[in-house]
């Protein structure tokens, strides 16, 4: 921790058990190494078949977010710059208040849904990134900037539709966009920038920690405002900040005695007890975490079964209205 204050997340964890996660332990890392799948099986381009629009929209989604270079970065890049390279000048804020309250409002206007803060756990970074490469971030990036993006409410219950695998894409390309939009407009006030999406850390242990939401039973994090209906982005720099407040009732208050969202499972990936345990189930959970039990081989192998990703557990969840409740009481 560096000395600073443990945020929410730590609440959940046995130090004494839990370490920093490697990368390559995630069920899509395993599987494409080994075990010979490099990819779920997406159907094949058919002129012939009825979802071909569909199909293709789902692939051109992800276009921005696979090919962008500049979404997950922590340099300068572009020609429109204000000086060349690292700028040797660096913008100084009256305030970590001042400096929250503006990157607010520019992550808002880059896309944002939610914009939360908080020092950085680093309990939280990958171990390992998947290529193997071990993850550091310098001493200087103590904060982060924690971002949301919203998915479509209607488009996500059509899961597991092509209609709403598109839209999963759409997600991850605004995250790209965002990420990416954000750490340029820090880089360029002369502060460090780590732009990222789903690498360098867990992304839901952070937005907890920025008071974003909480971790649910389906193993996403659940907010007031979309429940579980959101894609994660962050920026690491060592512009201070304010540490966001979290009012977010506990996981149990929020999951227990709901099971929508494992009814709502196909592949049966997901606990229906009431209460979170420190089990894990495979591979790709890691230990020393208290959090309801969730088997991503389960998961995977449907969206191997089905061609397609799926995101029933997402599309059923009611935590918009048991948040709301609780928060009111």
């Amino acid at each position: 921790m560096d000395g600073r204050t443990p945020g929410r997340g730590s609440r959940y964890i046995d130090p004494g058990v839990h370490r920093r996660f490697d990368r390559r332990m995630t069920v899509f890392h395993r599987r494409a190494v080994y075990t010979g799948f490099d990819s779920y099986s997406q159907e094949r381009f058919d002129p012939a078949d009825p979802e071909l629009l569909e199909l293709a929209e789902a692939r051109a989604a992800w276009l921005l977010h696979d090919n962008y270079p500049g979404g997950f970065r922590d340099s300068i890049v572009g020609d429109c710059r204000l000086v060349h390279g690292r700028p040797p000048f660096r913008f100084r804020f009256h305030s970590p208040e001042e400096a929250a309250s503006n990157a607010r409002d520019v992550a808002e206007r880059f896309g944002a849904s939610l914009t939360g803060f908080t020092a950085v756990d680093s309990r939280w970074l990958y171990s390992r990134e998947r290529s193997g490469t071990p993850v550091e971030l310098p001493e200087e990036a103590k904060w982060a900037v924690v971002m949301a993006v919203e998915m479509d409410r209607d488009l996500m219950s059509t899961s597991p539709s092509l209609r709403a695998a598109a839209e999963s894409g759409r997600g991850y390309s605004r995250m790209a966009s965002l990420a990416g939009a954000m750490g340029e407009y820090l880089r360029l006030l002369g502060y460090y920038a780590r732009s990222c999406g789903n690498d360098t850390s867990l992304s839901i242990p952070l937005a907890v920690d920025a008071g974003l939401g909480i971790m649910g039973r389906n193993g996403l994090l659940l907010t007031s405002e979309f429940g579980p209906r959101v894609r994660l982005c962050k920026v690491f720099t060592d512009l201070q900040l304010v540490q966001s407040v979290s009012e977010y009732p506990e996981p149990e208050e929020i999951c227990s005695g709901c099971t929508v969202c494992a009814e709502a499972c196909e592949a049966g990936a997901l606990s229906r007890d009431d209460r979170p345990c420190w089990d894990t189930l495979t591979g790709s959970n890691n230990p020393g975490v208290l959090r309801w039990p969730f088997d991503p081989e389960k998961c995977f192998d449907y969206w191997l079964k089905i061609g397609r990703d799926c995101s029933n557990c997402i599309a059923a969840c009611p935590a918009v209205a048991r948040i709301g409740s609780l928060q009111k009481s």
